[in-house]
């Protein structure tokens, strides 16, 4: 590591043991190295408190399969250094990848907060016999997923204020939020509710096996970006 300028850890998601393996790379790598650890949820602050020049260090979140999609969160600790979030933010541009600067340090992010809230809602749709694993997936594939391909929620919900855009669909729709719609908290995961999700998914993946069902997704994942790179010049 002495002689890298960008070093990205890839360990696994575990506070002691990034903790321990920063202390390392910090007591090796250059003195202005910027140091990227790839987690999915934990703090930056916290991973990095034992590490040398905590300055240059950041949360550099990729998304699977890393090798396709091109999104990658940058999280600051509360010691982290604007000039090297923007170094880090010109490194992953140079190497294709589309930076997403996240304000301020908290847990699990942007993405993994908004999919998580989609999960847990899922689950208790599940475990209260409403839908199986296969009705909620087609509910997004056919859905609001093909919308959010190309822009995301916000985007979407502008547009569906019409010519007045989000203020009215905030006029229109916002009462909804008062509704009991959504189920944030978790549910129990029970094995009753383990076995429906198990069972739902292997008749889902109709006998194939991780890996082709993977190979089949990466195929689809590069068409759709061509194809999206194609429209976003329109709308970008």
């Amino acid at each position: 590591m002495k002689d890298a300028d960008f070093i990205q850890e890839c360990a696994s998601e575990n506070y002691a043991l990034k903790t321990r393996l920063m202390a390392t790379i910090g007591k090796y790598a250059k003195p202005k190295a910027i140091i990227s650890s790839s987690s999915s949820g934990l703090l930056p602050t916290k991973i990095y408190s034992k590490c040398r020049n905590p300055q240059r260090t950041i949360i550099g979140h990729p998304f699977n399969p890393v090798y396709l999609l091109p999104a990658v969160e940058i999280v600051p600790g509360k010691k982290t250094s604007k000039k090297y979030l923007d170094t880090a933010k010109k490194f992953y541009k140079s190497i294709s990848m589309n930076p997403i600067m996240v304000k301020h340090e908290l847990p699990g992010y942007l993405s993994d907060r908004l999919q998580e809230a989609l999960w847990r809602e899922g689950l208790h749709i599940i475990s209260e016999g409403h839908a199986t694993t296969e009705d909620l997936d087609r509910a997004i594939e056919d859905g609001p997923g093909l919308r959010w391909s190309l822009m995301g929620t916000f985007l979407t919900f502008h547009l569906a204020g019409g010519k007045a855009g989000m203020r009215h669909m905030l006029e229109q729709f916002g009462p909804a939020l008062k509704l009991p719609w959504t189920k944030l908290k978790a549910p129990k995961l029970s094995n009753k509710l383990i076995n429906r999700l198990v069972a739902g998914t292997k008749k889902q993946s109709k006998g194939k096996s991780v890996t082709n069902i993977a190979n089949i997704r990466d195929e689809y994942l590069v068409e759709l970006q061509k194809l999206r790179k194609k429209y976003e010049k329109k709308l970008r």
